[in-house]
């Protein structure tokens, strides 16, 4: 496995072996923790630098510490048919030093052999002479080697001394390279090459552990399962440890672990790391306190007058996991009588009993519910979980799995959120707790799997409990709407509604009034289905605000389970309540950040991110999208990571980034088309179909968006295809296909368009004036420019065809004010390509060195900013320029980095941007030590300017266009 984060000090060493091949010599004293990766970095070198240079090993062994001239006999062996070229004394001191002759060596002389033998073999090949784990090299041996290293010269010999740190190796004279522990994206990156299938939860734990220590990393995923890392079998209290790692403890540590008062490991089994805590269930706390101290001069742990703390966490788990099972059980119960925090003692009782307790149980449960509130999810399902292997009762167990089962999936621990249910599902034996069941289990397939089949598995648990548990039962529908809607199924709507209809005979309004208004919007949204299907009129034209009104948009479920139980992902937009309805998701998303829902974002980032688009808030589509990615990628959500990759490559597609909007296209229908998710599958081939039209090839771009419209294609969605009926008619119209265009504008006009839906009436009209006489053209490009809440791409879009159409009839004068205003408007959105259509337009007209050529704007692809070659610095609301003169920040930062600068100039901490973006305070940290200098500022009060308000209302201004990890 290549070497990860070590890239600086594999240029020192690379450069150390070319010098050697150039005749000069150098030497280096690399230092670092135990498992930083010396070793690595020494193979790395020997295997990158073989050519031209002869490699010498040789390997530190505490069992040779005492023998002299070990660890020399090692380096100079290989090298010993050049003895015939040493001086005769050096020859005898060498040989004397060898046991080669009884003579006495001489220290001095030996050291002189030493450096002339290096020189001689390094007249016929340069040298690279490695020696790792000098720390154990026998001293005779080590002084030699300094000796040597402080006097080499043209020689070309690189030598290379990897000691451990902490140790009494002294090489004087010779520079040293100390080794860090690994950055958090080094670690990172380290781990996905490791296991690539790690849930985040588990990923979270295993870089906590490791505190950027590879060894550590390396040996940890080793020891865990293959079910352990993907999050479907539980890990145990404590990661399991290798012999290896027993390796990263102190050498000067180990007589203390022998030490029999068992302080070492209350220090271990005590999560605060209290002190008092730690005396007061030691036996002997003087006694105890004496052993902390020696732990501490050992720089085994740290400690002061409140605390106790392990240096590594791994010294820690090596303490704990290496106590017998009784000495552990023990440790907790003492812990559990000297503990003041009542939740602290709960969890040490925990640890410490071996059989059913019914009374501990519902305590966990108790404690589970508190933390579940403050945000902790993942902490909440341990509780749950180790409340149900505690209880006898199995009701009780059934409730608290499913419970623990709903924790872990918020929590984004998908498979053990399925474990958990398999779990439950055999004790489930009443039919609140199998429609409990049923809903997160059809919760868990819509978020990752087929959403028909999620559907079906929603309505079995809403029959379970139409009688008994009303208010569960509708919440169960209003997801089984989501799934269908998103599986194009009109059948399953209308069931669907009709159970709804049942539970509003059943129930008391005002209950029965929501739920009949939810009925009637899915049979609206089935008519619209079947109407797209058979090319009839959709029934309900202008009953969409009725339904508003009477029903609220959202209904997210009572337990937060899954906040996706809201309206199908258009239809705010369709209605005209797009800001009502982002309003309340945008209350929802803060929730669900604080509360560290992280299972729960990415179905609720999908439709805010899509209301930000087609109303034309690229800005805040790009960031939503891109965080909606990286979230629905970890916890392996494949509805919400098609939807929002086909969302980005249609914001590539309009940006005029080709290549960005055919890798997301590709990866959008890689995971739609084999999982059944016509939703993503249609939106992501209107992309490509958008993506043709801004090419000019409007051709390619009439046969893609005629599969997206057309009822019998595998690309068909029924209300995807009604938003992409005018690019359709408007690709025919350019490929010169009249005849198609007007059959697509009377399908279109068939399915009606309500008036609420503006920004698709306006469009409807363009369509109607591009295929119009010209006696009704002009009036009803101006009517589409008129309509309220038109975003700045479909205004411009509607200017450069009302342009294009004024100049084809040589209105010379009218078409160059509308080409204008159509590039100004275009530029600003970032809808590159037809802003330089519009250009063109205008060199067409007459009109010379406008002075307003767009821009190539940066590209999305896969959360990625690719920096344009130049643009201009936006202004900020003074007028003046960013900071120090520096880029626009989106042109510089990556996805990560913009988001995190968003953030921090909004005032947020390093801890209140992590638990947003869930991430570490050290990732934040590292992001904006990387952001300040790409900006050219020195502080947080400057992002303020960077990103100030001028920057950040042009959401149409496609400043922040692209984006994640």
């Amino acid at each position: 496995m290549p070497v990860v984060g070590r890239a600086d000090e594999q240029r020192t060493l690379a450069a150390m072996a070319a010098a050697a091949r150039d005749g000069h010599s150098t030497a280096l004293l690399l230092r670092g923790a135990a498992g930083t990766g010396k070793s690595a970095l020494l193979s790395d070198l020997a295997e990158g630098s073989a050519d031209g240079l002869r490699v010498l090993w040789a390997m530190g062994a505490r069992s040779e510490a005492a023998l002299p001239f070990a660890g020399l006999h090692q380096v100079l062996r290989p090298l010993m048919r050049f003895e015939g070229r040493l001086p005769p004394p050096q020859r005898a001191a060498l040989r004397s030093a060898f046991g080669m002759d009884t003579t006495p060596p001489d220290t001095f002389l030996t050291a002189l052999a030493a450096l002339t033998l290096l020189s001689e073999a390094a007249q016929e090949t340069p040298l690279l002479l490695l020696v790792d784990d000098a720390q154990w090299i026998d001293a005779a041996s080590a002084d030699t080697l300094g000796f040597v290293a402080r006097r080499l010269g043209p020689e070309g010999v690189a030598m290379v001394l990897a000691v451990r740190d902490g140790s009494s190796f002294q090489a004087p004279g010779v520079p040293d390279l100390t080794l860090r522990p690994l950055d958090t994206p080094a670690a990172e990156r380290l781990l996905t090459d490791l296991a690539p299938e790690t849930t985040p939860a588990v990923r979270e734990l295993l870089l906590r552990e490791a505190e950027g220590n590879p060894l550590a990393l390396t040996e940890l995923c080793s020891a865990l399962s293959r079910d352990q890392l993907r999050g479907a079998a539980p890990l145990t209290d404590g990661l399991p440890l290798t012999k290896r790692l027993h390796r990263v403890l102190p050498h000067s540590a180990e007589p203390l672990l022998a030490e029999e008062s068992g302080v070492l490991l209350l220090a271990a089994a005590e999560p605060t790391g209290s002190l008092t805590t730690i005396l007061a269930a030691a036996d002997h706390a003087d006694r105890a306190l004496n052993v902390l101290h020696q732990a501490a001069s050992a720089r085994l742990l740290t400690m002061n007058q409140q605390s106790v703390r392990y240096r590594h966490p791994l010294y820690r788990s090596v303490i704990y996991q290496g106590a017998a099972p009784d000495r552990r059980r023990a440790a907790h119960l003492a812990l559990a009588r000297a503990v003041q925090d009542e939740d602290q003692r709960i969890w040490h009782r925990a640890a410490a009993v071996t059989g059913p307790d019914e009374e501990l149980a519902r305590s966990l449960v108790t404690l589970a519910r508190r933390v579940r509130h403050t945000g902790d999810a993942a902490t909440a399902a341990r509780a749950l979980r180790r409340a149900a292997a505690l209880t006898p009762e199995p009701r009780h167990r059934s409730r608290w799995l499913i419970d623990a089962a709903e924790c872990a999936w918020t929590a984004a621990e998908h498979h053990q959120a399925e474990l958990l249910l398999r779990q439950a599902e055999p004790l489930a034996d009443t039919p609140g707790l199998r429609a409990r069941l049923a809903q997160l289990r059809g919760a868990i397939t819509h978020a990752s799997s087929d959403p028909a089949v999620a559907c079906a598995t929603l309505l079995d648990g809403a029959r379970l409990v139409l009688d008994s548990d009303p208010e569960l039962a509708r919440e169960t529908l209003t997801m089984a709407a989501r799934s269908a809607w998103i599986a194009g199924d009109p059948v399953r709507l209308d069931d669907v509604a009709e159970l709804l209809e049942r539970l509003a005979r059943d129930c008391p309004d005002p209950e029965a009034t929501v739920s009949r208004r939810m009925a009637e919007r899915c049979r609206y949204l089935s008519g619209l289905a079947n109407a797209a299907a058979t090319d009839g009129p959709t029934p309900y034209r202008t009953s969409y605000s009725d339904l508003h009104q009477a029903a609220p948009l959202s209904c997210l479920p009572r337990t937060s389970v899954m906040p996706w139980a809201g309206p199908p992902t258009f239809l705010p937009y369709l209605v005209g309540v797009t800001d009502t309805v982002l309003d309340a998701y945008q209350r929802t998303l803060d929730t669900l950040h604080r509360d560290g829902s992280a299972g729960a974002l990415p179905m609720l980032l999908a439709p805010m991110a899509t209301l930000h688009l087609v109303t034309g808030r690229w800005t805040d589509a790009i960031a939503l999208g891109t965080e909606g990615v990286s979230l629905a990628d970890e916890t392996r959500q494949l509805g919400p990571a098609s939807h929002l990759r086909a969302l980005l490559a249609w914001l590539a597609a309009v940006t005029g980034d080709g290549h960005g909007c055919d890798r997301l296209v590709r990866e959008a229908l890689d995971i739609a088309e084999p999982h059944r998710i016509p939703s993503a599958a249609a939106f992501a081939y209107w992309a490509l179909g958008l993506q043709a039209l801004s090419d000019g090839r409007p051709d390619r771009a009439a046969h893609i968006l005629a599969e997206v419209t057309a009822a019998d294609s595998p690309r068909f969605h029924f209300m995807i295809s009604w938003l992409a009926y005018p690019d359709l008619i408007e690709a025919l119209v350019r490929s010169g296909e009249p005849d198609r265009a007007r059959e697509a504008l009377h399908r279109f006009e068939r399915q009606g368009v309500p008036d609420e839906a503006t920004q698709l009436h306006a469009a409807l009209q363009r369509c109607r004036a591009l295929l119009a006489p010209d006696a009704e053209a002009d009036a009803l490009f101006h009517r589409a420019q008129r309509a309220a809440g038109l975003s700045v791409f479909e205004l411009g879009r509607t200017q450069l065809l009302h342009g294009e159409w004024l100049r084809r009839r040589h209105r010379v004068k009218d078409a160059r004010e509308q080409l204008r205003r159509a590039e100004e408007r275009l530029r600003t959105a970032g809808a590159v390509p037809w802003a330089e259509l519009a250009h063109a337009e205008l060199r067409a007209a007459g009109v010379r060195g406008t002075g307003i050529r767009a821009a190539r704007p940066a590209s999305v692809v896969s959360g990625e900013v690719v920096s344009p070659s130049a643009r201009p610095a936006p202004s900020t609301p003074s007028g003046s320029s960013t900071p120090s003169g520096a880029p626009a920040p989106d042109t510089l930062l990556t996805a990560r980095e913009l988001q995190v600068a968003r953030l921090a100039a909004q005032g947020m901490t390093n801890g209140e941007i992590a638990a947003r973006l869930f991430l570490s305070p050290r990732t934040v940290g590292y992001h904006l030590y990387k952001v300040f200098p790409k900006l050219g500022i020195t502080s947080r009060n400057q992002l303020s300017l960077c990103f100030g308000e001028a920057l950040l209302s042009t959401g149409q201004h496609l400043g922040d266009r692209a984006s994640g990890q």
